[in-house]
């Protein structure tokens, strides 16, 4: 009796793990973008400041060409970094949060080849 019923357990367990391994691998080759933490205190000084590591992941991507990261700040003014992934897609750059940065909510935007592919955000908080 128990034979019976150890096979198809067995049998479940087999295409559960396989199901799951199919779709971690297909999970790592979305396109995304991502910063370190969601919330940053505005330094207090203007000698300090804080760096933000945006990281990210462009599908498809070509050796060499330019990969730009656009930052929306809260009153709608944008800063645009320009960059390059590694030949497998990946993308790392970083910005830098000064005292006079805007307090507030700051939209991350991935754009390869003029379209915009991915979008994050982040919150400065005013300093105590």
């Amino acid at each position: 009796m128990h034979r019976k019923i150890i096979l198809p357990i067995l049998i479940g367990i087999l295409v559960i793990g396989i199901t799951q391994f199919v779709f971690a691998e297909e999970l790592e080759k979305t396109t995304f973008i991502a910063v370190n933490k969601e919330q940053f205190e505005q330094p207090q000084s203007k000698y300090d400041y804080l760096e933000i590591t945006i990281t990210g992941y462009i599908e498809n991507y070509t050796r060499g060409e330019m990969v730009n990261v656009k930052i929306i700040h809260p009153d709608g003014s944008q800063d645009e970094i320009q960059t390059h992934a590694t030949k497998k897609g990946e993308v790392y750059t970083l910005f830098q949060i000064k005292d006079d940065s805007q307090v507030g909510v700051h939209t991350v935007i991935l754009k390869y080849n003029d379209v915009e592919l991915a979008s994050t955000s982040f919150e400065i908080l005013e300093n105590q």
